[in-house]
């Protein structure tokens, strides 16, 4: 196979599945380990992937996002185990905050608590919150069309009247050495806010949030920790021993 062609099949590949092992480039191309090793020192010479420990990862800070209808086809059982765990984290007559987003709508089934107060930015979250019979506090603002969350200056002065004793949010990348991102600066400024006015904060993010950037950063509070509520599948990644350096991560319920 010419370079040219391996290069194009890694970077499709990685368009699949996102992260690769070394040793899984090596069965799927049928190369051997110095000749993938070379590909990747020369993609990522290019700006094209990010070689991380026992693998690769395509390096990209993206713009786009994709529909929240979209999200909720995408890893369902990681979320499913997530949005469990993270369900297990409230407890009766919490006030939590729960961000707009496809793990945090999903955890909203799974919640059992008693007599919770629950503020949200997600517009497809009121429905669910009102079915649990949760006390449900949507907060205004200019509401983005493809992931249905409400954002801007409005949005921001409502979040900053309350205080949540736990505070639920999505998260679209996270990487090493940029921290956490998200596509949309204005989404960007309401996490913020939230993870401000919270006493707990949770981060929920899935195996395919890790190693990307996007073009907002999200900002943890300072002298605030927040713990990542990810899954067992994230957990068995090559590089993951990197992020338990830098973040505090759980793994979720199966």
């Amino acid at each position: 196979m010419i370079t040219e062609k391996r290069f194009e099949v890694i970077i499709n590949l990685l368009k699949e599945k996102e992260f690769l092992t070394l040793q899984e480039l090596i069965e799927m191309t049928g190369c051997s380990a110095s000749t993938i090793r070379r590909d990747l020192s020369k993609l990522q010479h290019q700006g094209k992937l990010q070689r991380v420990h026992g693998g690769a990862t395509l390096k990209t800070t993206s713009l786009s996002e994709p529909k929240l209808s979209e999200k909720k086809g995408r890893n369902t059982q990681e979320k499913r185990e997530i949005a469990k765990a993270a369900a297990l984290k409230v407890e009766d007559n919490d006030c939590i905050y729960i961000d707009a987003g496809s793990s945090t709508y999903e955890m909203i089934n799974y919640i059992t608590a008693q007599n919770i107060v629950a503020v949200t930015n997600g517009l497809t979250h009121v429905e669910a919150l009102l079915q649990k019979g949760f006390k449900t506090i949507v907060i205004g603002g200019e509401v983005k069309p493809n992931t249905l969350a409400a954002v801007g200056p409005k949005a921001i002065e409502t979040i900053k009247r309350y205080h949540f004793d736990k505070v639920f949010i999505g998260m679209n990348g996270v990487d090493l050495e940029k921290g956490l991102s998200t596509p949309d600066e204005q989404e960007a400024y309401v996490k913020e806010t939230a993870m401000q006015s919270g006493g707990q904060i949770f981060i929920l993010l899935d195996s395919s949030k890790f190693a990307h950037t996007y073009f907002a950063n999200v900002h943890l509070p300072k002298q605030k920790q927040a713990l990542i509520v990810t899954s067992n599948k994230a957990l068995q990644r090559e590089d993951i021993k990197a992020y338990h350096k830098q973040f505090v991560l759980e793994g979720g319920q199966s």
